[in-house]
Order: C-alpha cells, then structure tokens, then sequence
C-alpha cells in the first residue's frame, strides 16, 4: 500500500517542481499499453488456458458494469441532467480503473495470484465493455477494430491460442524481465497524470459518480461474485477490482466526444487520492466477510 502511494505521489511532486510534465506520461502510456502489459496478459492466458472460472469473472465484470451504467443512468435522469452530463456521469460510474490502479492494488494486497485475476477482470471484463458499451455511449457507434486490435487484448488472445505449446526459457526470462517494470511504470504514469484543477466543479456530480464508482459498484459485485462459482482469491481481487476509481482512458473518450471532461477527470484524479483510504476499507470488509 506505501509504494503505491508514494510512487504516485513522488511523481506528481516531480511533475509539479517541472522535472516532468503530463506529456511524459503519455510516452509511459504507451510503454505499458504496447509492450509490458501485452506481455503479462500473454503470460497470464498462456499459464491459466481457457476455463469456465475466466469465462465468470468477464461474466460478472460485465454485470457490475451494467448495473453501474443503469445506475447511474436511472440518478442522471431523476436529476433531470443534459444528454452531455449524463453520458458523462454513466461513464465515471460505470467504469473502473482496472489495470493502472488495479495492477498494482491488486498485487499489493494479493500477490501474483491476485495480479493474475486482476488481469483477467480488466482484460475480459472492463476493456472489453468500455471499447464497446463505451464508445457507445459517448457516440452511438460500436468500434470493433479498436477492441480486436488493442495490443493487450491481442497479447491475452495468443496466449490462449500457444498453449499448448511449450515455449523456450530465454522466452519467459525476457517475459518476466520485461513486466517486473510494469507497476512501476504504471503508478508513475498516473502520478505525471494527476490533476485537481476540475475538482472543484459541479461537487454534486462529482459526488455521485465516485459514490456509484468507488462504492456502489463493490457492493454489486459482493452480490454478482459470490453467487458466481468462482474461487475466493478471484471473488476477492473482483471486488476490489469493481472499486476502483474512475478509468482514465473513459475520461478520455469523454474529452474526444466533447462531453463533460470536467466531471470525469475530476472523478478519475479525486478518485485516485479517495482510493489511499476506500481500498483498504474494502480489502478490510473482504478479509472479515
């Protein structure tokens, strides 16, 4: 739990003395996105192969995520919000930081086994939905060739496919190399990413879409994970997976459709400082229930 924090926090104190800037994360961005976290979502699908336990997490992922998205739609709508608004509060509520925040939450609580669920869930669960179900919501399309060509995805897809194949060790030694960089990385692109300058606008917005995202949606998943037949490490990491803040890369699409980025990077950057104490709370619930 400290490393996270004080990684994030380092950089954005490095940020904030001019030593970096948020274009560097950017570069860090797609490090991650283009080479390590292919690798781990290559190591994880080739390790764990196809099963119905993968086939329930993306199941439940999928439901939490729905029900977050009705949710939040069902608040937008008694709240009377604008069509941008409340697009904008479905997609701050509806979908989590999964792989940035959650990699390494994951992993500090719960261990290899739990970085292996935690990639699993974000994989199959919350990438999928948000290249689908949110592309659509913030533009009334679907972008299919985004999702098959997205490189962690394509990572996760030979990994199942190779399998059965059994790979040389110099191959797995440049592949556990190469991701023991990646929650360091991760944590350090998302302190460069930090910013608090849109916290202060439309606070009642703001609050409803970090209480469906950061506690509505754990309680979902309590209810969906424990009636899936899933084992406790994986109901484990799916709760605490479903209450991480706000995704960075939905409040990004929300800044591409010209809708209300000043509610979703306020949810995302507040979320992230709320999450230092939200997360241990859960992890708290989690080991006593």
């Amino acid at each position: 739990m400290l490393e996270v924090f004080l990684t994030v926090s380092i950089a954005y104190i490095l940020k904030r003395l001019g030593l970096f800037s948020e274009e560097h994360s950017k570069v860090l961005v797609n490090y991650v996105l283009y080479f390590a976290l292919p690798l781990l979502s290559f190591k994880t699908a080739h390790n764990i192969g196809l099963s119905k336990e993968v086939a329930f997490i993306g199941v439940g992922a999928w439901l939490v995520i729905a029900l977050c998205i009705i949710t939040s739609y069902l608040v937008g709508k008694a709240l009377k919000l604008k069509k941008s608004d409340l697009r904008t509060l479905m997609m701050a509520s509806a979908f989590g930081n999964t792989a940035f925040l959650g990699y390494p939450y994951s992993f500090t609580y719960f261990g290899e086994e739990g970085l292996k669920y935690a990639v699993i869930y974000d994989s199959v669960g919350s990438f999928l939905a948000v290249s689908s179900l949110g592309f659509f919501i913030v533009s009334g399309s679907l972008q299919l060739r985004s999702i098959i060509l997205f490189p962690p995805f394509l990572g996760l897809l030979f990994g199942f496919l190779l399998r059965a194949y059994e790979l040389p060790a110099f191959f797995w030694k440049f592949v556990d190399f190469s991701i023991a960089s990646l929650l360091p990385v991760v944590l350090f692109s998302l302190g460069l990413s930090l910013e608090f300058s849109h916290v202060g606008k439309g606070l009642k917005l703001l609050a409803t879409a970090i209480g469906i995202r950061m506690f509505l949606s754990p309680l979902f998943a309590l209810l969906v994970f424990k009636a899936l037949p899933v084992s406790e490490s994986a109901y484990r990491v799916s709760v605490l997976e479903s209450a991480m803040p706000t995704m960075i890369t939905a409040s990004l699409l929300v800044l591409r459709y010209g809708l209300n980025h000043s509610l979703a990077f306020a949810s995302a950057g507040l979320g992230i400082i709320l999450s230092f104490l939200s997360i241990p709370a859960w992890v708290y619930i989690l080991n006593k229930f």
